[in-house]
């Protein structure tokens, strides 16, 4: 799992460390966590942190899922939902998941898409793939993720005249509902005074999926 002020946005989603199982935002990248039910820990660079939905999965994490909970994972390769159940212990690569037996778990059900990726450094946003105004589905899943060094005082999306909040972020995570065609502007507020800013269109036609912003 990696950091940078990251976009995900898929088809076109804390504040605190514990939060996000990576490192830094990279190429390596190869699996995000749909849902969570339970406890799951991540071992990243020998390192456990606990797993929360939306979490991105980096090359060569291990996963161990204790019992009595359940991790569905989008694997980018096959582009399936992988629904683990615990207890469990399953390494993820680019190429598969597999269990600790060395056998490889197959996906069924659900499609899931791989992310597009923007990145903020310094209030700059850097394009990879994402275009000039963002489109995101009806009801969208977000979520704010810190990793630098100045604390984040506030997270709002606001509507596009900034004089109305649609919502607020409990935990760094929202859900709004939002209106076709309308635009919106998402603004993440640090200690030091600075803010960053995104342009959010709504598009009914856009695919459901979450949209993660890291801040680095």
């Amino acid at each position: 799992m990696k950091a940078a002020l990251v976009l995900f946005a898929l088809g076109s989603g804390a504040l605190g460390a514990s939060s996000f199982a990576v490192a830094e935002m990279a190429v390596t990248d190869v699996a995000y966590v749909e849902s969570l039910n339970g406890r799951a820990i991540a071992l990243v660079q020998g390192k456990p942190t606990l797993l929360e939905p939306l979490d991105i999965i980096d090359e060569r994490t291990r996963l161990d899922i204790l019992a009595n909970s359940e991790v569905r994972l989008c694997h980018y390769r096959n582009e399936k939902l992988l629904t683990l159940k615990g207890p469990m212990r399953v390494s993820v690569s680019a190429s598969a998941v597999t269990a600790e037996n060395g056998q490889e778990i197959a996906g069924f059900g659900e499609r899931c898409v791989k992310p597009a990726v923007s990145t903020f450094q310094g209030g700059f946003l850097a394009r990879s793939a994402a275009t000039a105004l963002t489109r995101v589905a009806l009801q969208p899943r977000i979520k704010i993720v810190n990793r630098g060094a100045k604390p984040i005082r506030s997270v709002a999306l606001w509507d596009s005249e900034q004089r109305r909040i649609v919502a607020t972020f409990e935990r760094g995570t929202a859900s709004p509902t939002l209106d076709e065609g309308q635009a919106y502007v998402l603004v993440v507020g640090r200690s030091d005074g600075s803010q960053l800013k995104m342009k959010l269109v709504a598009s009914a036609i856009t695919e459901t999926g979450p949209l993660i912003l890291v801040v680095r």
